[in-house]
């Protein structure tokens, strides 16, 4: 840009002037019927010829009579008019006031006046014995971007007698979407923009700024210089901050008004009326405050924060929202017209607080997309996360409907020795830890049925899952039995499926192998780990241990390692999650069917995924609660959102020293149940190894929906996706259609996962015929 008009002497004063000006937020007021302050400003205005000048006192005059005369007009209200200003001057009445910054010289009438005046139009909503004691209440203000709008419209309503206003920041450009000023005030502190605009709308108002923001220094003299506080609003994004002032707050009985512009979720704490109530509504008090201020990622800070933001009760598109930031969007959104409306709310009920019209604490939404809408959401159907068990009288009508052998020529063994058989069995893993089986022993022989119960999610179709599942536990079943010295007679019963999947009998005198030992001793211990690997190195001869392992001419164990094909892996694992999560049915499942979100839940339903045992950090964590919201999904698919997922899987695949990958020659159930049981015996040797396994399986069942499942609701973008993801997994494992894709895992060293699934106990998944 050119400044060709001026010399660079002339243009350096000139902005040295600016920066000077950049500070000053006081007006300067002038009296001129004192003879000293009228020389001043007329010395003013000789020195500054371009000052604006704006004279209307005597329309101001006109409006006070009327004001205090509400029923007169005409000819007798101009009489009044003139007879007020008396032997003063007209332009001696009342006070200049200049505002150095905008060099604009406005005469209006004395504060008693004005005050009149301005607030006439207030009546009768405020008092005037309101209204005079508001005048004398004293308010803090914490941040200046909601902090603006608060501001302002408390200064609007003439609802306090001094203001102290705290931010350290200055205004950015991408502050302008919801602060209201002007452009030339970019990188000017926000506290002088908004003490500037207070004063331009009522020069008499005392405004007290805190350039520096909040600190340990200044925070007592803010909350008590020149009087204690009426009323505390927070504002600000600091958490320590928050905590902080609080916690001094609470001490000096100095009440809390928050407000934060989703969903205009308000904070009430009336510490003047209860001492005793913990800070922030008690969110934050198993924590110890004092280590925030020494934590240095966002992932550490988040369990201190999320409390306080909360995470369910964040709105659908500031939840999608938070699952951009960092990746495409850099911080938390904020609307012009929540903050405008924010700011109107929080004037509203500091005015109540103040004038003791409102002494309730607590959190409170005024949700406007849930006060005003088309439709209301859809309820979540927690009766889909009870317990399903079948009973004892299900499991004998199945026998006889289908007419399944129960006699045979086992010995009979004791309840504690079945009871410990199945136990181990159900140590196996399965697909949301559903946990399809339902054992049922009758006259020395021991049933398997599928419980359909708990089977057939969006994510099992045709029963897949459940069929690798109990593979697993027929697995862990057979090692258990060899190491109690069984002899096991078994066999499917295909013919019965998916009801019935197995029968076995028992003999005793049988004697494990090495290898079945070594397997069985692993039950306990293995167990799903989701964490980054700790290393990229894996012996060769331990990945040909665990192809010897699983054995069989049909059985196929694939290893992939190279840095390449494992980034092409993990693309394809996230785009595979992340679809998950845009299908409504398949969320649906996860949300709902498959995750335990509290303890609670765990210890009522006793299967599914507990998210403690995710491995999952704070931030990740945190992001998976917010994928709860089906509305903040399908805005995130809407907005071509949910990177932050693919990043994880990504992540996790190129930390790992391979990725495994177990498949048949034919894809159908009896395929996928001897699938099951490769793949327990392969991670129960990996376990012995010193390896941790992580499944994942979204991809492969998604494949399965697209190529075998007759009947889905897969869309014609849905399919074409998954056509091209299974494109680029056939050519990395080099394999061709229509082959059983059963099980797909990363394999890596790290600690174990220090929390595991929870399991059903045996009166759920067992029961003993009396026939």
């Amino acid at each position: 840009m050119q400044f060709q008009a001026y010399s660079d002497t002339n243009f350096e004063a000139r902005i040295h002037q600016t920066q000077q000006l950049n500070t000053s937020y006081k007006p300067i007021l002038f009296n001129t019927k004192n003879s000293t302050e009228k020389q001043n400003l007329a010395d003013l205005l000789i020195k500054n010829p371009h000052i604006q000048i704006f004279d209307t006192i005597q329309a101001q005059v006109t409006e006070l009579i009327k004001c205090l005369n509400p029923g007169i007009g005409g000819n007798r209200l101009e009489e009044l008019s003139s007879a007020h200003f008396g032997s003063t001057p007209a332009e001696d009445y009342g006070l200049w006031v200049y505002y150095p910054w905008s060099a604009k010289l406005v005469h209006l009438l004395d504060e008693e006046e004005f005050a009149v005046v301005r607030t006439n139009r207030n009546k009768h909503k405020i008092t005037a014995e309101e209204q005079l004691s508001l005048s004398n209440k004293k308010i803090g203000v914490m941040g200046l971007s909601v902090g603006q709008s608060v501001s302002l419209t408390l200064a609007i309503e003439r609802g306090f007698g001094e203001l102290r206003i705290a931010d350290f920041d200055a205004l950015d450009l991408s502050n302008l979407n919801r602060i209201r000023t002007g452009v030339h005030n970019i990188h000017l502190q926000k506290t002088v923009i908004v003490a500037r605009e207070i004063a331009e709308i009522d020069p008499y108002l005392n405004v007290v700024c805190f350039h520096e923001g909040i600190t340990d220094e200044n925070i007592a003299i803010f909350l008590t210089g020149n009087g204690k506080l009426d009323l505390l609003i927070d504002e600000c994004d600091s958490f320590d901050v928050k905590i902080s002032a609080r916690e001094k707050a609470k001490a000096l009985g100095i009440p809390v008004l928050m407000e934060g512009s989703d969903r205009c979720t308000i904070d009430i704490e009336r510490f003047d009326l209860e001492p005793d109530r913990p800070v922030l509504h008690g969110y934050v008090a198993h924590m110890d405050m004092a280590a925030f201020k020494n934590l240095k990622s966002l992932d550490e800070k988040l369990p201190y924060i999320a409390p306080v933001t909360g995470v369910e009760t964040l709105s659908p598109r500031m939840k999608a929202s938070a699952i951009e930031i960092m990746t495409t969007i850099s911080t938390w959104p904020q609307l012009a017209s929540a903050v405008t409306y924010g700011g109107g709310i929080t004037a509203d009920l500091s005015r109540k607080i103040l004038l003791g019209g409102l002494k309730v604490s607590g959190r409170f939404f005024i949700d406007m997309d849930e006060l005003i809408s088309d439709e209301n959401p859809k309820a979540e159907n927690d009766q889909e996360k009870a317990a399903k068990q079948l009973s004892v009288s299900e499991v004998e009508q199945l026998l006889s409907d289908r007419k399944i052998k129960t006699e045979t020529s086992g010995d009979l063994l004791s309840e504690e020795l079945i009871a410990t058989l199945i136990a181990a069995a159900g140590k196996a893993p399965s697909g949301g830890n559903n946990q399809p089986w339902h054992w049922h022993y009758r006259q020395g022989t021991l049933h398997l049925f599928m419980n359909r119960k708990v089977s057939g999610a969006y994510l099992d179709p045709d029963y897949i899952s459940s069929y690798t599942s109990l593979g697993a536990a027929i697995e862990n079943l057979l090692l258990e039995a060899a190491v109690k010295g069984l002899v096991v007679n078994w066999q499917f019963t295909p013919e019965h499926f998916p009801e019935h999947i197995a029968l076995f009998s028992f003999k005793t005198g049988g004697q494990a192998s090495e290898q079945e030992k070594s397997l069985a001793a692993q039950i306990a211990n293995r167990h799903t780990n989701r964490n980054a690997g700790l290393t990229q190195e894996i012996s060769e001869t331990d990945l040909q241990e665990l192809q010897n392992t699983i054995g069989g001419s049909e059985i196929n164990l694939q290893w992939l390692k190279g840095a390449e094909e494992k980034t092409a892996l993990g693309e394809i694992s996230g785009e595979a999650d992340l679809l998950r999560m845009f299908i409504p049915a398949a969320h649906h499942d996860f949300i709902v069917k498959e995750m335990r979100w509290t303890k609670e839940e765990i210890t009522e339903t006793e299967d599914g995924i507990g998210i403690n045992t995710l491995d999952l950090s704070n931030n990740d964590q945190i992001g998976l609660r917010l994928m709860k919201d089906e509305r903040a999904v399908q805005f995130l698919k809407k907005i071509k959102g949910g990177s932050a997922f693919k990043k994880l899987a990504l992540k996790q695949f190129q930390s790992s020293p391979a990725i495994g990958l177990i498949t048949l020659p034919e894809s159908n159930p009896l395929n996928y149940l001897k699938g099951g049981m490769a793949v327990e015996k392969m991670w129960l040797a990996a376990t012995a190894l010193g390896y941790q396994i992580h499944p994942v399986n979204v991809p492969l069942i998604f494949f399965y929906k697209n190529n075998f499942q007759e009947l889905n609701d897969l869309s014609e973008e849905n399919r074409n996706q998954i056509f091209n993801l299974h494109q680029k997994f056939k050519h990395l494992f080099k394999i061709t259609d229509n082959i059983a894709e059963i099980f797909l895992f990363r394999i890596f060293k790290a600690e174990s996962s220090p929390q595991r699934t929870i399991r059903k106990p045996l009166n759920k998944t067992l029961s003993i015929g009396t026939a």
